[in-house]
């Protein structure tokens, strides 16, 4: 009987959990998280772009990205800006950003004098070149 509660309790001590199925259902459910999550960019503004037969996506890292709403609202990196203003605040995020290139995101129903206007206080402020950014078309 002695030798019975001895080997007793020697397994006992040897008993040992396995983490192999938690630590795979952690990771299932880190990955679904990971695919699942939206990023959303932040802006003030909500755009609706129109339509381009020619769609060509431009990264927009380190460039000086104009939106204009469907009222004629500017927006410059993030910032609202007035029409009058819009040259000061190209040159100042022009040298901050290091980029000549200006991505203008209007909305579909923006005034095409807004754009004009925008894309002439652009070439004022020195800005070299100047991209329109389309969706594509949806069949």
């Amino acid at each position: 009987m002695a030798r019975e509660r001895k080997s007793i309790a020697d397994k006992a001590g040897e008993f040992e959990l396995n983490l192999t199925p938690m630590i795979d259902a952690v990771f299932l459910l880190l990955i679904f998280f990971m695919t699942t999550t939206v990023f959303v960019k932040s802006t003030q503004l909500k755009i609706e772009l129109p339509d381009a037969a020619h769609y060509d996506k431009l990264k927009s890292e380190k460039k000086l990205n104009l939106r204009i709403s469907g009222e004629g609202t500017l927006e410059i990196n993030g910032q609202l800006v007035a029409m009058g203003q819009l040259a000061g605040w190209l040159e100042r995020e022009k040298v901050k950003t290091g980029s000549a290139t200006l991505i203008i995101t209007a909305d579909g129903k923006a005034a095409h004098g807004h754009i004009i206007d925008a894309m002439e206080m652009a070439m004022m402020a020195g800005v070299e070149q100047i991209d329109i950014e389309t969706e594509e078309p949806t069949n």
